[in-house]
């Protein structure tokens, strides 16, 4: 994993230099900077595969390329196009620079992994993303330069990229949660490049290349439940060797004590002589999920750690998350505490390893959201109360009309959920949060359930496979059950699970009670952006947003306090400027 930024237009090395110091977080190991004909660029590497001194910008003369991920296949891609020994120390970015230079764009269709890929030949800018959105590309367009970063402070330490708000990806992000529109981001100047997409820049003119696009949820098939469960049990199994396998490095996991992370974790444990090394986060010591992974780890014998936290430790970890996050945190399809209790764990997981595997993905692709996709007309009445309340904007009442179309049918609206939140739920929340809050403190995540393989084989099961009645991930937990059999877990497999929310769930309750104290009703009714804002926690998840980023382009004073913020003054007076 890296950081890579830079801009195309001007050789600024100093400009480079201080959008590489804002990712910095993101590879500990090297600071690099390049510049060529009209461009700088920057990056720093998190040393995984190759040489951690060999620098992140790799230029042969003709190409630049820069790649942040991790390419899972590249010596047998490099095989069968004959390409001889890559370069040891940096294999995957030899092998992108010699794809571009034999197919051009069309290539990158090949690689199988999580990348964001940045090219550069003298006439076009090249940016590129993974399939599903893994790892993040941003890029800004000021006048006659291209200005990139995998993250928003990086495009936002360019001076000229301005701050202004998308009041559009706001509507999004408080009907759904999260920002809908593949290219949008926060900020109206600032986009990301889709997932599955090549953005090509040449002289000013913009072109986006779609080169995969997941395939449409399916309502019938030729599999029986349990010839798809041997099959995804199969396939996991093989993608999570692979990714294993991909380095030498210790591995670590995410364990909620859930059938996605538990599985992940069982397979593991049988496919490495090493003892495993897992993680969970409770706000309590007698929390459910905590008592299950607990059970998990002992089962399969892992070296197991638990952690323990408190409003206080939330309360400091609020801010540091929102600057990684950089996105406004609000309700909607998901539960705005999860992404804090992923990088409140992430935070400790840091301090052992590198490289660590979570869940993402299972319930996209195996149908793990209880109320949406069992319910899914409750929860369509659910999204348009939220559209109403921000006053049903034209652009986002079209989105919601076209997921839940009249009249209704639960049938066309859990079909419609599947294929929505694949298509932009996963990369704009969920590995939205995992890749900020891993890199925030320097390793890496692999969402093992997301490999290419995997991903192929889910789309192609009919719903009724995933969800029937209120059973969710049923081919998943059939795929499960024999492992779980074999350790005295299967009880285990249809327990109700939270997910990560769970984790902090009775200091929610806390925060909410601090919120209303620190933002009352009437400031709530009177915030400058009540349209988005509707609830103290709200007030508070908007103002820090703010604050970080638009008055302060991305940085955090150190030492900055909640509850300061708001009894000083300082959020008083940023509005009034």
């Amino acid at each position: 994993m890296c950081g890579i930024c830079g801009v195309v237009g001007r050789v600024d090395e100093n400009l480079a230099k201080r959008m590489l110091a804002s990712i910095s977080h993101r590879g500990p190991d090297s600071f690099d900077i390049l510049s060529i004909s009209e461009a700088s660029v920057g990056g720093c590497r998190l040393a995984i595969v190759g040489s951690p001194t060999a620098p992140v910008p790799r230029w042969d003369g003709s190409t630049l390329v820069l790649l942040n991920g991790e390419i899972y296949n590249y010596p047998l891609l490099a095989g069968e196009m004959g390409l001889g020994v890559l370069d040891p120390l940096d294999p995957e970015s030899d092998l992108i620079g010699q794809l571009l230079s034999r197919g051009g764009w069309r290539g990158l269709s090949r690689l199988n992994g999580m990348f964001a890929v940045v090219a550069l030949d003298g006439e076009s800018t090249l940016l590129a993303r993974d399939r599903l959105g893994i790892k993040p590309l941003f890029y800004a367009v000021v006048g006659d330069e291209v200005v990139f970063g995998s993250e928003i402070k990086a495009v936002l330490a360019h001076p000229a990229v301005p701050t202004s708000l998308d009041a559009q990806a706001l509507d999004e992000t408080a009907v759904f949660g999260y920002i809908s529109s593949p290219e949008r981001t926060p900020f109206g100047a600032i986009k990301q490049v889709p997932p599955g997409c090549v953005v090509e820049i040449v002289r000013g003119r913009i072109v986006t290349h779609r080169y995969w696009r997941p395939a449409p949820p399916r309502d019938d098939g030729d599999f029986s439940l349990s010839e798809a469960a041997d099959a995804v049990r199969e396939c996991l199994w093989a993608a999570l060797r692979q990714t294993l396998e991909h380095d030498a490095l210790p591995k670590g996991f995410y364990l909620s004590g859930g059938v996605d992370s538990s599985l992940l974790a069982m397979i593991a444990a049988e496919s490495q002589a090493e003892r495993l090394l897992t993680f969970t986060l409770a706000d309590s010591y007698d929390a459910p999920d905590l008592l299950a992974a607990r059970a998990v780890a002992e089962a399969i014998g892992a070296d197991h750690h638990e952690f323990r936290v408190d409003l206080d430790d939330y309360l400091r970890e609020l801010p540091v998350f929102v600057r990684h996050y950089e996105n406004v945190i609000a309700g909607g399809v998901f539960d705005v505490h999860g992404g804090m209790a992923f990088q409140l764990l992430s935070r400790r997981i840091s301090e052992y390893v590198r490289v660590a595997f979570s869940g993402e993905g299972a319930d996209e692709l195996f149908g793990g959201y209880y109320w949406s996709y069992t319910h899914p007309l409750g929860f369509s009445d659910r999204i348009r109360a939220r559209l109403n309340a921000i006053g049903s904007p034209t652009a986002v009442a079209q989105q919601v009309d076209a997921l839940f179309p009249q009249p209704e049918d639960e049938t066309v609206y859990r079909r419609n959920l599947f294929d929505f939140l694949i298509r932009g739920g996963l990369s704009n929340y969920h590995l939205w949060s995992v890749d900020r809050s891993c890199s925030a403190f320097g390793f890496e995540v692999r969402p093992a359930y997301l490999h290419d393989d995997l991903v192929d084989l889910a789309l192609s099961l009919p719903i009724e496979l995933k969800v029937r009645g209120s059973e969710t991930k049923r081919v998943l937990k059939e795929a499960a059950r024999p492992l779980f059999a074999r350790y005295g877990l299967t009880h285990l497999i249809d327990r109700k699970k939270s997910g990560m929310p769970a984790a902090v769930q009775g200091i929610a309750g806390r925060l909410e009670t601090l919120a209303g104290r620190l933002v009352p009703d009437a400031a709530v009714a009177a915030h400058p952006f009540q349209r988005w804002v509707k609830s103290p926690l709200d007030a508070i998840m908007f103002d820090l947003f703010h604050y970080i980023f638009v008055e302060n382009r991305g940085s955090l004073p150190e030492g900055f306090d909640v509850r300061d913020f708001y009894e000083s003054g300082i959020r008083a007076d940023m509005y009034r400027q």
